[in-house]
C-alpha cells in the first residue's frame, strides 16, 4: 500500500510540475525535498476556479488523512497536503475556496491539530484557524 501511495504522490508532483508549462523558474514556488520525495517547483500562473477547487479539495482530504490513527503513514499525507497547498498558492487561488474545502472535511478542532504540523501554510494557515468552521 505504501508503495502505491508513494508512486501516486510522485506522479501527482510530476504532473503538477509538468502542468506548470514553460514559465521562468524564478516565477515558481518550490516544495523542498522531504525524505525520499524530491523537491518540486510549481510555476506561478493564474489557475481556473475548477483547478483551484480541485487543489483545495485535495489539500483538505490529505489534511484529514494526516489525522488517521497509527498505523497510517502520516508522511504521505503531509507531503500530499504540502504539494496541493503549494499548487493552490502558485495558481493564485482565492482564500474562500480553500476555507470552504477545509470546512467540508475538518472540524475546527481537527484543523487546529493539522495546523500544528503544517507550518508550511504560514499566514494562510493562521487565517484558516480564525475562519468559522463547522
Amino acid at each position: 500500500m505504501f508503495r502505491v501511495l508513494a508512486a501516486a504522490l510522485l506522479l501527482g508532483a510530476i504532473a503538477l510540475a509538468g502542468y506548470a508549462g514553460s514559465a521562468n523558474a524564478d516565477k515558481g514556488l518550490t516544495i523542498p525535498r522531504y525524505s525520499q520525495y524530491p523537491a518540486t517547483t510549481i510555476h506561478v500562473k493564474q489557475g481556473t476556479p475548477a483547478q483551484c477547487r480541485r487543489e483545495a479539495d485535495s489539500f483538505s482530504r490529505a489534511a484529514k488523512g494526516f489525522l488517521r490513527p497509527y498505523p497510517s503513514d502520516t508522511d504521505i499525507y503531509l507531503v500530499l497536503a504540502r504539494v496541493q497547498f503549494t499548487a493552490f498558492m502558485a495558481h493564485k487561488c482565492e482564500f474562500p475556496i480553500l476555507r470552504d474545502a477545509v470546512s467540508r472535511q475538518l472540524t475546527a478542532k481537527q484543523l487546529r491539530e493539522v495546523l500544528r504540523f503544517f507550518g508550511f501554510t504560514g499566514d494562510v494557515g493562521r487565517r484558516l484557524a480564525k475562519a468559522q468552521l463547522r
